[in-house]
C-alpha cells in the first residue's frame, strides 16, 4: 500500500498530460479475463493492475511470482481520498443508485472537506458519451467508477482519452460503503482475510459469482503443475 500511495502521489504532484488506469484485481476478475479476450486486453491496458483478493496473494506465492500483501480497493480508495484531501484535488463518483451515491458524497465531504466532489449514478448507457462529457468538463483528479466488473474497466477503457490528468480506477460496490448503505466486513473477517466471504453471506446475490473461484484455483494448480513438467 505504501508503495502505491507513492506512485499516486507522484503523479498527482506532476503534470503528465496522461491519465493513470488502477485495476484492483480479485480471482473473479481474473478467472473472468482469462475467460473472456477483449476484456484480457481492457485489464492489460491498465497501469497498475493490484491484488484485491487474497487469492491472488496465494496464487503469485504458489507459482513463485510473489507479491508484497493483498490491496484492498477500498482502502486503496481511501488513500486516494487523503491524497485529495491533502492537495485539494477533485473527486467524481460514477457509480451506485442516485441516494446511495448523494449520501456516499455527504458522508466523504464531512470527513475530507478540502475535496471538491461530484458524481453520477451508475445506471447508464455505456455508449452514453454525454456523461463522459459532463464527467471531463468537471476535470476530476480521481474518478472512481463503482459499476461492477467488468462494465465499470470498460467504461475506463473506453472514456480513458477523453481525461487528460486522472487517476481511473473501478471499486465495485465501495461507493455503497461509503454510503453507509453497506457495512464493510468486521474487522476480524478483514484480518482473516475473509472479507469475500463475508460479503457473499450477506449479499445472496454474490454466490453465483463465487461459482468462478474453483475454476481460477484449478487454473491456478494447472499452471503450477505445467511448469514443474517443463
Amino acid at each position: 500500500m505504501k508503495s502505491m500511495y507513492q506512485h499516486i502521489m507522484g503523479y498527482c504532484t506532476k503534470n503528465t498530460g496522461r491519465n493513470l488506469f488502477i485495476v484492483t484485481a480479485n480471482p473473479e476478475i481474473v478467472q473472468y479475463a482469462s475467460e473472456t479476450p477483449q476484456y484480457a486486453e481492457v485489464i492489460q491496458q491498465a497501469d497498475y493492475v493490484v491484488p484485491d483478493g487474497i487469492g491472488i496473494v496465494h496464487a503469485a506465492r504458489l507459482l513463485k511470482t510473489p507479491l508484497q500483501a493483498r490491496v484492498p480497493g477500498i482502502e486503496l480508495m481511501e488513500l486516494c481520498f487523503g491524497i485529495a484531501e491533502k492537495e485539494r484535488k477533485k473527486v467524481f463518483l460514477l457509480g451506485a443508485k442516485e441516494e446511495v451515491l448523494n449520501k456516499a458524497i455527504h458522508r466523504i465531504q464531512s470527513r475530507y472537506p478540502n475535496i471538491i466532489i461530484k458524481g453520477h449514478h451508475g445506471y447508464i448507457n455505456q455508449d452514453d458519451v454525454s456523461i463522459a462529457e459532463e464527467i471531463c468538463a468537471f476535470n476530476p483528479d480521481f474518478l472512481f467508477v463503482g459499476m461492477g466488473y467488468p462494465k465499470q474497466e470498460e467504461w475506463i477503457q473506453m472514456y480513458r482519452k477523453c481525461f487528460t490528468h486522472t487517476v481511473m480506477m473501478g471499486v465495485g460496490g465501495s461507493i455503497d460503503v461509503w454510503s453507509g448503505e453497506v457495512k464493510r466486513a468486521p474487522l476480524i473477517w478483514q484480518k482473516l482475510n475473509l472479507e469475500w466471504l463475508y460479503r457473499s453471506i450477506k449479499d445472496i446475490k454474490r454466490i453465483k459469482r463465487l461459482q468462478r473461484l474453483p475454476k481460477f484455483v484449478w487454473a491456478v494448480l494447472k499452471q503450477k503443475y505445467t511448469n514443474v513438467g517443463e
